[in-house]
């Protein structure tokens, strides 16, 4: 779209802004689940690690998620989701080892 927007409008600032708004409006249509998503994308993301992208392309794919953050409403359920996800696996690992 960003492509569209340049290339067709000159980037004019009234198509930049209206396609801003209308994305932040279109993720933020089902209230939490786009920082659930987010949360769990991450979390899958960082555990993977070196096993499936190098340093620099996950570097490169966390500045996208950034992008795509900034646009969310629920910042805190991002957090609170987090947490709780990487609670219960941290959880389930200390259980797996005090059982062996």
């Amino acid at each position: 779209m960003d492509g569209i927007v340049s290339e067709c409008f000159s980037s004019d600032e009234k198509f930049v802004l209206a396609l801003k708004e209308a994305f932040e409006h279109f993720i933020n249509q089902r209230q939490n689940k786009p920082a659930e998503l987010i949360a769990k994308f991450v979390d899958g993301k960082l555990r993977a690690g070196n096993k499936e992208a190098t340093e620099d392309e996950l570097e490169r794919l966390l500045d996208k998620i950034m992008v795509l953050f900034r646009f969310i409403h629920g910042k805190d359920v991002f957090e609170a989701f987090y947490k709780k996800v990487n609670e219960m696996l941290y959880y389930h690992a200390w259980g797996v080892v005090i059982l062996l």
